[in-house]
């Protein structure tokens, strides 16, 4: 079944590849310098220690030096690949966080920065869940390269822009409370309140479009190393019958 996906894949021509990729992790994969651990609902599955260990479902595996030699290539390839597009979409989040997080600064009280950054904090974690970069440890939900760019064109860009309208209107009421304290007429300038949004979401969008065109424009590339992945990954599951109950990569 893969064989024939791979074969498909190759016949097409170059510019179908890079805009109807299929290919797809069904499994969350997580990279740390030591290990890499296939996952279902934050249960790991399997895991390769060092790029030549195997573990599955916590026992490890006698593998000979050809079985050894397939893995640290799989190993290789999900270490190349995962950071990169983990870094595109984090990368998308920061531009978004750093523009909203800038207008923050020496605004309100304390107490409101700190409702503020809370709510920020909070939006990350909701957003980011499918994609996290903590030094050098990298995790990436099941999902396909499609979804993936439609998470910077659409799901990112709403939630941010959301976000960053909550935030100013919070902060221009925190201003407005402290202004009305020694300034009655304040209240008219109401033309104030959304100037400043629409500066910030054209900021934020301008970075994120950025950042969807990088990820297009590398959509190909993506895609073919995907395929590569995925034939290696079917050569590891012929010497090691155990793995084929865990299709990583896919083509939907």
């Amino acid at each position: 079944m893969k064989l024939a996906a791979i074969i498909l894949f190759c016949c097409l021509p170059m510019f179908a590849v890079a805009s109807e990729c299929k290919m797809a992790f069904r499994h969350g994969i997580l990279i740390s310098p030591d290990q890499i651990r296939i996952q279902t609902a934050d249960r790991t599955q399997y895991q390769i220690n060092n790029d030549q260990q195997l573990f599955i479902q916590g026992e490890l595996q006698t593998l000979s030096v050809e079985d050894i030699v397939i893995l640290q290539k799989y190993s290789h390839g999900l270490r190349k690949f995962v950071p990169q597009v983990v870094g595109i979409a984090v990368d998308s989040m920061e531009l978004g966080l750093q523009a909203i997080e800038s207008m923050l600064v020496g605004v309100g009280s304390k107490a409101q920065q700190e409702e503020w950054q809370a709510l920020v904090r909070e939006t990350t974690y909701q957003i980011m869940s499918r994609f996290v970069r903590s030094g050098e440890h990298f995790y990436l939900a099941p999902q396909s390269l499609n979804e993936m760019d439609a998470f910077l064109h659409g799901e990112l860009k709403d939630n941010l822009n959301l976000l960053a309208k909550n935030t100013v209107g919070a902060v221009w009421q925190a201003l407005r409370e402290a202004l009305q304290q020694t300034d009655d007429n304040f209240e008219l300038n109401d033309s104030r309140d959304w100037q400043p949004v629409e500066q910030l979401v054209d900021k934020i969008n301008l970075g994120l479009d950025a950042k969807a065109e990088e990820l297009e424009a590398k959509s190909l590339l993506f895609c073919n190393r995907l395929v590569e992945i995925d034939q290696i990954e079917t050569e590891l599951q012929q010497r090691v019958p155990g793995l084929a109950a865990y299709d990583v990569v896919i083509a939907k």
